[in-house]
């Protein structure tokens, strides 16, 4: 199984495939900004990284385990935001793009790509939100690439 999130486009950031439930919404404003999805047997964090009021946004997703799921749920303000950060910068998550609370496209943040995203060095917090946009607007631009290709032939 794989560690990465299913999301379907279309559907809500904060509930992003049918098969998905939220287990906890520890972010709300207007909508769940962030919290803990359960999905096909597993766990995965979900956050608004940019354009939290805005109609366009950038959300994370996050596989966690059972002791992170128990800290997390118990975590509140600035220890919460550590344990989220932490985990975002610590292993591969899945990026998404949402237009007007829809899904759009989506794309997979490797650790590496973390490491080197230009705000890792001087504000390590700002890396997974570089990291996540980065690689959004790199899957966009093979997307766009595709379809001049297909329109080509």
């Amino acid at each position: 199984m794989s560690d990465q999130i299913h999301l379907s486009i279309g559907a809500e950031p904060w509930r992003p495939a049918d098969s998905t439930k939220i287990d906890k919404v520890l972010n709300h404003y207007d909508i769940p900004l962030a919290g803990i999805l359960h999905q096909r047997g597993s766990y995965f964090i979900f956050e608004c990284l940019e354009g939290h009021a805005k109609d366009a946004n950038i959300w994370a997703y996050a596989k966690i385990d059972r002791a992170e799921r128990k800290a997390i749920r118990k975590s509140k303000g600035e220890d919460l935001q550590r344990l989220f950060n932490h985990i975002l910068s610590s292993r591969t998550f899945t990026a998404a793009l949402a237009i007007d609370h829809s899904i759009e496209i989506s794309a997979e943040v490797q650790a590496a790509q973390l490491k080197v995203a230009p705000a890792a060095a001087a504000q390590p917090v700002e890396a997974p939100k570089v990291a996540a946009s980065q690689a959004i607007h790199i899957k966009a631009d093979r997307v766009q690439n595709a379809g001049t290709l297909a329109a080509a032939c």
